[in-house]
């Protein structure tokens, strides 16, 4: 009697055994599928920076383009104005002669050169070409070349603004890397 107690002590402790184990294998199952969260967050979370980064380009991009648009805008207002100058200017209380009274002669013209090298993005802005022949160039003929010097992003650019019929027909500046072989 005692080995059919022993036998059917080992087949319960058997039967318990294959029950915690069978419970085990379940349970890692589960765990595993919970692992798998882990990877899920990690996932996410590299999601989410880069949409923060996303925005930061996206931001940039417009900035640079209302840089873009304010750069054009601002050539086409000094090519009116310059326009504007030649025709005599809409102004009814200013007449040619009372703005010649504001302003030495010459600097008119050296104001609007000044104006399209700065909308060009040139700083420290020199005009060498003495008041005298500025205002011989808007006087008689309307044409001449204005020696100037300017810097752009650091280096020293000298050059020419080309004058045509009293506006500035073209600026040609050369950084002074670009002068030297």
């Amino acid at each position: 009697m005692l080995e059919t107690l022993d036998l059917i002590l080992l087949i319960a402790i058997t039967g318990l055994l294959w029950t915690m184990v069978s419970r085990q294998s379940r349970l890692e199952n589960r765990l595993a599928q919970l692992d798998r969260l882990d990877e899920i967050r990690g996932q996410i979370s590299r999601i989410a920076e880069g949409s923060g980064d996303l925005e930061l380009r996206r931001l940039e991009h417009v900035l640079i383009d209302i840089r873009d648009g304010q750069k054009r805008l601002e050539e086409r207002l000094l090519q009116m104005a310059e326009v504007t100058h030649q025709e005599g200017g809409l102004d009814a209380m200013s007449t040619p002669s009372s703005r010649e009274a504001e302003r030495p002669t010459g600097a008119g013209l050296s104001e609007r050169i000044v104006n399209r090298l700065l909308a060009m993005g040139y700083e420290r802005i020199m005009v060498l070409t003495p008041f005298e022949e500025l205002a011989g160039m808007l006087g008689e003929s309307g044409e001449g070349d204005v020696q100037v010097e300017a810097r752009r992003a650091g280096a020293v650019c000298k050059g020419r603004v080309a004058i045509r019929g009293g506006v500035i027909a073209a600026v040609e500046l050369k950084g002074s890397h670009a002068m030297f072989p």
